[in-house]
């Protein structure tokens, strides 16, 4: 009797183990390995080689799921954000179309050096506001750049006249006559950077509480770069000698793909005066005492 009851424990024991491996092999065939899924963001790729000065618009590009890490510069997510803004240095094809490419990356952080073509330099001066069309030039702007200076005018000595070494002084009422000259003409522009804030208190603004004393920040002055030559940089050095000068230098803005190059003759008082017909006011004599 013992043995039997031994035999039926020992049988249950077995089927009871037997019904736990099947419940786990169960659970594990209906479970199955987990999948994960790996993130990926949307990027524009350039279909075709893109140079220096194309509009880049979305046809230029198509979208492309990468991993996040491969991301390069600020991303566009679609073409539509592309509004046809110049590339501003070359994207071969199948590289990304980063916003830094068309002059739309955050930070204001820029590779001056990415955007010069062979033998190309990049160049500064500095404008005002009116020199510099009122700040609104951009990267992949097209410039010309006019010259306005004094200069000193002279004429030949009265005791040189006739000899073989003539000798020049300085006329009398005309020390610094004004002169002005277009120096460089469809120069690309790589780069504006604010360079001087001056604080300006408003004598209208009604004042604020726990406000007093604060002025408003103005923008008197910036840097503008742009691609030349070192015959260029020889010029603007010439030109602005003083780097704190602003006002000798004036940025004309020109099409993007207006390529023609205008010869002018520059102009002072007597083109004026001769080409123009600006009048020159006589000396009117009258003597004292006579009857008008």
């Amino acid at each position: 009797m013992k043995r039997s009851n031994r035999l039926v424990i020992l049988v249950g024991v077995l089927l009871a183990v037997l019904a736990f491996v099947g419940i786990v092999v169960l659970l594990g065939q209906q479970k199955g390995p987990e999948t994960v899924k790996k993130q990926t963001v949307d990027v524009l790729i350039a279909k075709q080689d893109i140079a220096i000065g194309d509009s880049v618009t979305p046809a230029l590009v198509e979208v492309k799921a990468v991993d996040p890490a491969a991301v390069l510069g600020t991303r566009f997510s679609d073409p539509s954000q592309l509004t046809g803004t110049p590339a501003l240095f070359p994207i071969g094809a199948g590289s990304q179309v980063s916003k830094e490419a068309v002059g739309l990356g955050a930070g204001g952080q820029t590779c001056i050096s990415c955007q010069l073509e062979p033998g190309e330099k990049a160049i500064a001066f500095q404008v005002d506001p009116v020199t510099g069309l009122d700040f609104l030039l951009q990267p992949g702007d097209h410039i010309d750049i006019i010259f306005r200076g004094e200069v000193q005018v002279v004429q030949q000595t009265a005791d040189s006249i006739g000899t073989d070494q003539p000798r020049f002084e300085p006329v009398a009422g005309l020390e610094s006559a004004p002169t002005v000259k277009t120096l460089l003409q469809d120069k690309r522009v790589l780069y504006v950077s604010a360079t001087k804030i001056k604080p300006i208190a408003d004598p209208n603004a009604t004042p604020v509480p726990g406000q007093a004393g604060k002025a408003e920040a103005v923008l008197t002055s910036i840097v503008v770069i742009f691609a030349g030559s070192d015959a260029d940089a020889e010029v603007v050095k010439f030109a602005q000698s003083d780097v704190n000068t602003t006002g000798v230098l004036t940025a004309v803005l020109r099409r993007t793909d207006d390529q023609v190059i205008e010869d002018t003759t520059g102009v002072t008082f007597k083109i004026l005066v001769e080409r123009f017909g600006i009048p020159v006011p006589d000396i009117i004599q009258v003597e004292i005492g006579a009857t008008p």
